[in-house]
């Protein structure tokens, strides 16, 4: 697999994810959920960072390849990790109006809303950690596993 395909999927979700968390730390209101909300997506990049290194790095091959594979699949947590962070983005982005006012009143997400955002983003760090074991066929378990319940808890 090409290295440079592979830095760019991580790359790509972790420049979405900074950009997360610069509009979290923008938001108001709900002090603590921010803080939660912003230290989980650090978290989240910090393993991205670590895959992106380790995929540069690697002298593997095949091995790492099929790691890379796995996160990279359709249903995989690099996209599902990419769907959560654009939804988190969408409703944190600065708005513009009448809306700029509201929205610096109010944080965007309800308790329903931020307890599935923090369980997804909980899900797929836990993912991208084991895919850093370079334990290919634990992790392509893993993905099927959690497939249904994260793309589930992504649509609602």
């Amino acid at each position: 697999m090409d290295p440079l395909s592979v830095s760019a999927s991580i790359i790509a979700v972790l420049q979405l994810s900074s950009e997360v968390v610069k509009y979290i730390s923008a938001a108001a209101g709900a002090t603590e959920e921010r803080r939660r909300l912003r230290e989980a997506v650090r978290a989240c990049e910090n393993i991205l960072q670590k895959l992106k290194d380790e995929s540069d790095d690697s002298e593997e091959g095949k091995a790492w390849s099929e790691t890379i594979k796995a996160l990279e699949a359709p249903d995989a947590p690099l996209g599902r990790l990419s769907v959560v962070l654009r939804k988190v983005d969408a409703k944190l982005q600065p708005k513009k109006g009448i809306m700029k006012a509201l929205a610096v009143l109010k944080w965007p997400f309800n308790e329903r809303e931020i307890t599935e955002i923090f369980a997804t983003i909980e899900r797929e760090k836990s993912l991208l950690e084991l895919a850093l074991t370079k334990d290919a066929q634990t992790l392509i378990r893993e993905i099927k596993r959690t497939s249904k319940e994260n793309t589930r808890q992504l649509v609602s």
